[in-house]
């Protein structure tokens, strides 16, 4: 396959990094890639040896879905991604973050956002045009709460940030968790995780999972505590 078809393929896969079932390997090195794959993933290549398991077995993946399409379907891939290549930088960085806080969401609230959204798309043109300039005067705090719901958008803030890589099947239950805590509680949540290395970060969502809800807050004050943090 012609290495043009591969151009910016890599910046797909920011897009569908969450997407299908996890087949967890038990090493993926960079030079256990053919040389497609590696094509496909070279702009991951500096970082790749330095990223968690899941997140490689997951790019993987979605690399061989790529792979696999039909020729019309890749140009019409290639197309989008050129599209995504001439945005500013601040734009696609603004653009990556609305992404991790969707992706962060369980799958309920995915598929009640993508409903509204087809919704959207079934309104008269003129209905469409007047809600986008509506939303286009709204603040970023005013928008985020509008498509989410504040203390969901709140929720699903901590989680992009705390937890970038719950297993699909333990996320209903993170995400459950995180909607219960007071708003303090997820200010001590950011404040602990601030301090910690990815897999601490991995042992606290597991702890906090494992204590009852009436004693979390208590359970935050006490690593904090241990922590130094008042």
């Amino acid at each position: 396959m012609a290495a043009k078809s591969f151009r910016g393929w890599s910046l797909l896969l920011l897009a569908a990094l969450w997407t299908g079932a996890l087949q967890a390997q038990p090493s993926l090195p960079w030079a256990s890639l053919d040389a497609q794959q590696q094509e496909i993933l070279s702009a991951f290549a500096q970082r790749w040896e330095g990223m968690p398991l899941e997140q490689r077995a997951q790019l993987l993946a979605n690399a061989e879905r790529i792979r696999k399409l039909p020729p019309e379907r890749r140009e019409q891939l290639q197309r989008k991604l050129d599209q995504w290549q001439a945005l500013p930088a601040d734009e696609r960085a603004r653009l990556r973050e609305r992404f991790e806080a969707f992706q962060s969401l369980p799958e309920s609230e995915q598929q009640r956002l993508r409903h509204e959204f087809q919704r959207f798309n079934n309104l008269p043109p003129q209905e469409r045009t007047r809600l986008r300039k509506e939303f286009e005067r709204m603040s970023p705090e005013q928008r985020r709460a509008f498509m989410l719901g504040a203390r969901a958008r709140e929720a699903a803030d901590v989680a992009r940030r705390v937890f970038a890589f719950v297993p699909p099947e333990e996320r209903q239950a993170t995400w459950d968790m995180l909607q219960r805590l007071g708003r303090e509680d997820r200010r001590r949540m950011r404040e602990l995780v601030r301090r910690m290395p990815p897999w601490q970060r991995e042992e606290l969502r597991k702890e906090m999972l494992a204590t009852p809800a009436e004693q979390r807050s208590e359970y935050l004050r006490g690593r904090l505590a241990e922590a130094g943090v008042r």
